[in-house]
């Protein structure tokens, strides 16, 4: 079989899963048909061309049959999902949309998370290549300084208190959290999330005994990253000046906004209803939905408006400083840049 023959094989095999996703609903409860594009939106975070979409993508996993005919279409569980995530609603609520109890919704999502967060590798992946030469292009453009392709941060999202090494879970700020690590890119796609340290932990720990940091030690991955002063310097790192006297250098202080907004959407998560394991896969989950999003020219409908306050359920981690020293390659990669740019 030929390229082409192959193409169109996959082009009708793609449309009759769609169509029998946009079918299956005509059966349920929830009216896709009768909403429009707006009402949707609204209601399911994305268009229904991307919502399909992602139906197609966790098809295989969750589709299952019991023999007692209460088995939910696969839209309809990503419907309930997506709403129920993207929403901020309780389970409850999202049962009574789909005509169901909430112990049905709870194993929908358990089966929702695990079947997304599965392929995370195919959303939430390090640039390379011509990938990374446009972003480091794009970066330069805006701030003048070569070869960076990310910003990276931590932020604290709310959890309900676990009942194994609780204290380990309050942060500085007295509440339950996990301290999670994201880095993103000149249009806030998310390169990397760490999901499994508690509130308790440092964000240069964070970083510092991630793969991605190893990765980059190694020259296994390429690129600059910006950080704050809670990381420590180092050739693959570089920190804003402390008190910049040029544009460019309080511009470079300025780009840590980039990330900010990337935040939002995981406080939309409800992850205070959960202990920490449930947490991790949710705010997993809807990262991967967010570079979905983006994919899809849809972020602008899928975040938070730009001048929204920031949730007190979502905090920046702020530190006081790092817990490791800059290196001395670091420091010397930082004075460089200083001098040749700023």
């Amino acid at each position: 079989m030929d390229a082409l023959n192959v193409l169109d094989v996959a082009e009708a095999e793609e449309e009759r899963q769609n169509a029998t996703v946009t079918r299956v609903f005509r059966d349920r409860t929830v009216p896709f048909e009768a909403l429009s594009d707006v009402e949707f939106k609204k209601d399911y975070r994305f268009s229904k061309a991307v919502f399909f979409r992602i139906c197609r993508i966790l098809a295989a996993d969750l589709s299952h049959t019991t023999g007692r005919g209460t088995d939910l279409p696969v839209a309809l569980q990503v419907a309930l999902c997506i709403h129920l995530l993207g929403r901020n609603v309780m389970q409850s609520d999202s049962a009574r949309i789909a005509g169901c109890n909430q112990a049905t919704v709870s194993r929908i999502l358990d089966r929702f998370l695990q079947a997304l967060n599965s392929k995370a590798e195919r959303f939430i992946y390090w640039p390379r290549g011509g990938e990374s030469m446009e972003i480091q292009r794009a970066f330069y453009r805006k701030y003048g300084i070569p070869g960076i392709v990310g910003i990276i941060d931590g932020t604290h999202v709310r959890i309900i208190a676990p009942a194994d090494s609780e204290e380990d879970y309050v942060n500085r700020k007295g509440f339950h959290s996990l301290n999670v690590g994201v880095v993103v890119d000149f249009d806030g796609r998310i390169r990397w999330v760490s999901t499994k340290w508690p509130g308790s932990a440092h964000d240069s720990r964070v970083f510092k005994t991630s793969t991605l940091y190893e990765n980059l030690c190694r020259g296994r991955l390429d690129g600059v990253i910006i950080g704050d002063s809670a990381y420590a310097a180092e050739t693959f790192l570089l920190k804003p000046v402390n008190s910049p006297k040029t544009q460019r250098g309080m511009q470079l202080r300025e780009v840590t906004n980039l990330i900010h907004l990337c935040f939002f959407v995981i406080v939309k998560c409800s992850c205070y209803r959960y202990a920490p394991a449930k947490a991790a896969q949710v705010i997993l989950a809807c990262c991967i939905l967010r570079n979905i999003a983006i994919d899809a020219k849809e972020l602008d409908d899928y975040d938070q408006p730009p001048n929204a306050p920031v949730p007190t359920d979502l905090e920046q981690s702020v530190e006081d400083g790092t817990l490791y020293p800059d290196s001395a390659s670091g420091r010397a990669f930082m004075k460089r840049v200083i001098e040749e740019y700023f």
